[in-house]
């Protein structure tokens, strides 16, 4: 799987302080005015097309071969924002990283509470995993941003129990639970089962090594690996350029030989009473 923050060769703002120990102000370790596109289109592999672009400014739009995006519309003219794209090109979300009116702040070991309008950021150290338990979003506007699966991991499990919680660029060794509405996963992996119970979740770009659960509504998945059956259901689900894979050679890591065919979405027929 080709990590997102890579393919977009992100340079990473590290946090500072002053030698006399005085805090600069926070920085946030993704870049402004930066947009990435995902989806509408598929590469020669079969995995969905990410294109990254400058933000435009008011009006202007990016503009791609079937459809026209202005993510400043929702996330800024400075914004660094994430589009994803359906089968037709149409947009099927727009995902705004905040920039302002949060803290910033390096999180490592454990993470007790998270609190509200807050950016937490895993390092960028292959050195095991950088929180050591399970971990609770209870705040809302959380983003917790990690540098890649293969370097920022929570060695347990994730509950996401607040509303727009925006993950991006991390490893879940345990489940990932989401009961919550509005939230978005980018570049993950998560080694135990994802369970969707909230409403309007986004999922781009993850794989999933366990079981795949949507009980809620308007979920929106887009070039995604999943290890379940090849075959998903939701209430109103969205789906493009998802693959299944399995780990013929039993190692837990997924190599390109061990992608399968796409990952067939079917809706939910909701029992009506009478």
């Amino acid at each position: 799987m080709r990590h997102f923050e890579k393919s977009l060769g992100l340079g990473v703002l590290l946090l500072m302080a002053c030698a006399d120990g005085a805090n600069l102000p926070s920085q946030f370790p993704y870049e402004p005015n930066t947009t990435s596109v995902i989806g509408g289109d598929v590469d020669n592999a079969g995995g969905v097309v990410v294109n990254d672009f400058a933000t435009p400014d008011g009006s202007a739009c990016i503009a791609l071969d079937r459809t026209c995006v202005k993510p400043q519309a929702e996330c800024g003219d400075d914004g660094h924002a994430i589009v994803l794209l359906d089968d037709d090109a149409a947009v099927a979300d727009v995902i705004c990283f905040p920039h302002d009116g949060v803290s910033v702040d390096t999180i490592e070991g454990n993470l007790d509470h998270t609190g509200n309008d807050a950016v937490l950021v895993l390092d960028d150290k292959d050195d095991g995993p950088d929180v050591t338990g399970d971990v609770t979003i209870d705040g809302n506007n959380v983003t917790l941003y990690g540098h890649g699966p293969d370097t920022s991991v929570i060695a347990g499990n994730l509950h996401i129990d607040k509303n727009n919680t925006l993950v991006s660029g991390v490893r879940v060794q345990g489940d990932v639970v989401i009961d919550k509405n509005n939230p978005s996963i980018v570049d993950c992996v998560i080694e135990g089962d994802l369970t969707i119970h909230g409403n309007n979740v986004s999922i781009a770009l993850c794989e999933v090594w366990g079981r795949l659960i949507i009980e809620g509504n308007n979920a929106v998945l887009v070039g995604n690996q999943f290890m379940s059956p090849p075959e998903v259901t939701g209430n109103d689900l969205l789906c493009t350029g998802n693959r299944s894979f399995t780990d013929t050679d039993g190692d837990h890591v997924l190599d390109a030989d061990e992608l399968a065919g796409p990952v067939a979405c079917s809706n939910k027929k909701l029992d009506k009473k009478p």
